[in-house]
């Protein structure tokens, strides 16, 4: 798989279970959506690409989100350094 079909993979799965999330009615939220959605987000959140168009693929979603720049709140479910790492050039540290 190359890097932009990586990297769809991954949006495609993030907004599955973002679409999970937002078709459950009012209250608590079961587990496994919860689990679903966070897993779903810090592999999207730490994938890093290895081409211009996949950096750009991925900040185009992650800036569309509110899970990665704030809903309503504000605050955004990723620290500032888990955003920034997953845009690093693949072999840094």
């Amino acid at each position: 798989m190359d890097d932009l079909s990586t990297l769809q993979a991954l949006i495609d799965a993030h907004r599955a279970a973002m679409g999970r999330y937002d078709s459950l009615p009012g209250g608590d939220v079961p587990d496994d959506v919860a689990v679903e959605m966070r897993r779903a987000g810090e592999a999207l959140c730490a994938y890093r690409p290895a081409t211009i168009e996949g950096v750009h693929l991925k900040a185009e979603y992650m800036m569309s989100c509110d899970i990665f720049v704030g809903g309503e709140d504000g605050d955004p479910d990723f620290t500032h350094a888990q955003l920034v790492c997953g845009f690093l050039a693949p072999d840094s540290p």
